[in-house]
């Protein structure tokens, strides 16, 4: 199988074949990898390497690492494919999927599909419909999401390939974040049996073994918020998988706008995290526990703000 190699409009190399490589399927795995997604009537358009006979395949002492943007109505799409592209690590299969965002954003995707994989541009059926259809679409050994809000910083995937190379045996890895001038990092998975909020985050510093996901499955689409955090609790609690974070100073990117979450308001995001609790199988007393903890964490918070206010 030829390599080809090619540079990125950040004059970075990027290595392909124009051989298709044959798809890997693993055993129990819970969904299947395409290269493409199946037509759709309400597609308004579609493109990339792939759609020109050009694929990424893995390579020896090079795993293939997939970065996926889920994309709607960003203005700040453009800095996100950038900070893909000026990655120094060359073996990167970037795919972006963008959920009808109009003409512009189709514009400026063309602008850069030369560099990008495949994209494809169709309305989705909400956030978690997004990134699955992405995820169903990357061949790489660790597949990573990074939201159209968000950027990586240079030397992102360095980082991650330094821990892969430590770590072969790993499953998943949390790199730190930067959002509004604080770092935020580690991961604390003995916590979640109470907490939900131990890893920086999802949509720009976790990247998963593409083995691993094909046995956790995707996002779960019936909850409408904190998908996300039902994914890492299957993680953790029902497949028991091993995760390593980078040091606090090794920082993948910057972290935007993002999150359904902030959409809703505390008793909706409570009412959210018990269903994932009680969905999962936790312990019934436990999940009263947590949510009646939480309820007085609140009303406390909320008194202390009547109070200051009003009497100081």
């Amino acid at each position: 199988m030829n390599l080809v190699e090619k540079k990125t409009c950040s004059n970075t190399i990027r290595f392909f074949t124009n051989e298709k490589p044959p798809l890997i399927k693993y055993e129990d795995e819970k969904f299947k990898t395409n290269y493409f997604l199946p037509e759709n009537q309400n597609r308004k358009g579609s493109g990339g390497l792939r759609l020109k006979n050009l694929f990424k395949k893995s390579l020896k002492n090079k795993p293939l690492i997939s970065v996926i943007t889920p994309n709607l109505k960003s203005n700040t799409l453009e800095d996100t494919i950038l900070s893909v592209l000026e990655q120094e690590y060359e073996n990167i299969e970037y795919i972006l999927v963008d959920g009808d965002s109009g003409q512009k954003t189709l514009e400026l995707i063309k602008k850069y599909e030369n560099h990008i994989d495949y994209w494809v541009s169709e309305k989705d059926y909400g956030l978690w419909d997004g990134w699955n259809k992405g995820l169903r679409l990357a061949t790489g050994d660790y597949i990573g999401i990074l939201d159209s809000t968000t950027t990586f910083d240079k030397g992102a995937i360095n980082i991650l390939k330094k821990y892969i190379d430590q770590n072969s045996d790993a499953d998943f890895f949390f790199g730190s974040i930067r959002k509004d001038n604080k770092i935020y990092a580690g991961f604390r998975p003995k916590d979640i049996t109470l907490r939900f909020n131990i890893y920086p985050s999802c949509v720009i510093s976790f990247f998963i073994k593409l083995e691993s996901l094909k046995k956790l499955g995707l996002y779960n689409t019936k909850y409408k918020m904190s998908a996300d955090y039902d994914l890492i609790y299957r993680m953790i609690v029902k497949y028991n998988m091993k995760g390593v974070t980078t040091k606090g100073n090794e920082i993948f990117g910057s972290f935007g706008e993002v999150g359904v979450s902030k959409n809703y308001n505390f008793f909706q995001r409570i009412w959210a995290e018990m269903r994932i609790r009680y969905d999962n199988n936790q312990n019934p007393l436990i999940i009263l526990f947590i949510f009646f903890g939480r309820c007085y964490k609140e009303l406390f918070k909320t008194f202390r703000i009547f109070y200051y206010h009003f009497f100081k």
